[in-house]
């Protein structure tokens, strides 16, 4: 059974990107652009990885995520691994997102092999 990630960015290029490497690689990938489309979407579907970006406009990832888990909690699911990418990081956003205990933080711009060994790493 295919792995599911969901990729959650407020940019279009990075979204479709990652979505089309990601599922190349054999994994099932869904998207949101918004942090309140990715809630709905996560109390729609159960997923094995979320990829968050830290800056999007109104909700930002690290609420996003945060709101994420108590959801699943809420539902007596596990909580999920968090690979959170920026290209902003200062080190109250750093903090608040360590908080979160990622299993990554990748900086923009990365290497997109980078970020696939990763996301192998962590679903095995």
């Amino acid at each position: 059974m295919l792995k599911k990630i969901l990729v959650i960015d407020d940019e279009e290029l990075i979204i479709r990107s990652l979505a089309k490497l990601l599922e190349k690689n054999g994994f099932n990938v869904f998207v949101a652009k918004t942090g309140e489309d990715a809630i709905v979407i996560a109390d729609e579907e159960d997923f094995d990885l979320l990829i968050a970006d830290i800056r999007m406009p109104g909700m930002d990832g690290t609420e996003t995520v945060e709101a994420i888990s108590k959801g699943l909690q809420n539902r007596g699911k596990k909580k999920l691994p968090v690979i959170f990418i920026t290209g902003y990081a200062d080190e109250t956003t750093k903090e608040k997102a360590g908080n979160l205990n990622p299993v990554a933080y990748i900086y923009k711009p990365f290497d997109i092999s980078v970020l696939v060994g990763k996301v192998k790493e962590v679903l095995g």
